[in-house]
């Protein structure tokens, strides 16, 4: 995936944008402001794990309806090809609501994250083992330290406990687990188990990532020590996204 975003970079993808005027929403701050679980929902069309998951329709509509469920901010994914979004989708997205959102992508370029800037995304997400993989154009201080010049929040996310003691030195806004691996799509929500039982705590918000299906997922992953929830895929699978979205923001 991470030659792919490369290639996108290439060829000019990120660079066509134009700039929309909008005011930023923090989302490390509406995290800590919810008064109830604090649910980020992510609009996506489809995934490498999951092939097709909701026909078209309108971004605009599916934020609104999220938002209006209780979501504390909005992840607007931007790949084309492995999960059908796009930077269109963000850029409408953003000029139709008020919420912090996300836009994620697999970051390998300070290009991506001008493109983030100009289209009105508030924070960005950095995998941390794309960089210690060396799939970048620049090491992860430096795309830190770019994200942040632009005005962005940074989301720097880990999948074993190792990387994420990598993370932990960097002190980004806010914390991620992935539950999926990068290499093989596999899902185990163990995964966040067992990075904050033998990890210390840290001081930013900590979001657990991928594979939140239920009630019960979310329970388990506060009990562990999640403090906010990235939740895709069955939002976008239900017949009634502002219900399924409430079901888990009241859990």
């Amino acid at each position: 995936m991470s030659e792919l975003a490369r290639e996108r970079v290439g060829a000019g993808y990120y660079d066509t944008v134009t700039a929309i005027s909008r005011r930023r929403k923090s989302l490390i701050r509406a995290v800590r402001a919810s008064g109830k679980t604090p649910i980020i929902a992510e609009i996506k069309y489809a995934s490498p794990s999951s092939g097709k998951i909701r026909d078209y329709e309108p971004a605009v509509r599916i934020a609104k309806e999220m938002l209006a469920g209780g979501a504390c901010g909005l992840s607007i994914i931007t790949d084309p090809v492995s999960f059908k979004g796009g930077l269109n989708i963000l850029s409408e997205v953003a000029r139709s609501v008020i919420a912090p959102l996300i836009m994620k992508d697999i970051i390998v370029s300070p290009r991506q994250l001008r493109a983030a800037a100009r289209l009105g995304a508030d924070t960005v997400v950095l995998i941390s083992e794309l960089f210690s993989a060396g799939l970048t154009d620049v090491d992860i201080t430096t795309m830190m330290q770019e994200a942040r010049g632009l005005g962005l929040e940074v989301l720097v996310e880990a999948n074993t406990p190792s990387e994420f003691e990598k993370v932990r030195t960097l002190q980004p806004d806010l914390y991620g687990i992935n539950n999926r691996k990068l290499s093989s799509f596999q899902v185990d929500l163990d995964t966040t188990e067992r990075i904050l039982a033998e990890t210390k705590p840290v001081s930013a918000p900590v979001v657990s990532e991928s594979g939140i299906e239920t009630v019960a997922d979310i329970k388990r992953l506060k009990t562990a020590g999640a403090q906010a929830f990235l939740v895709g895929t069955c939002i976008m699978k239900s017949s009634n996204v502002e219900q399924k979205v409430r079901e888990l923001v009241n859990s």
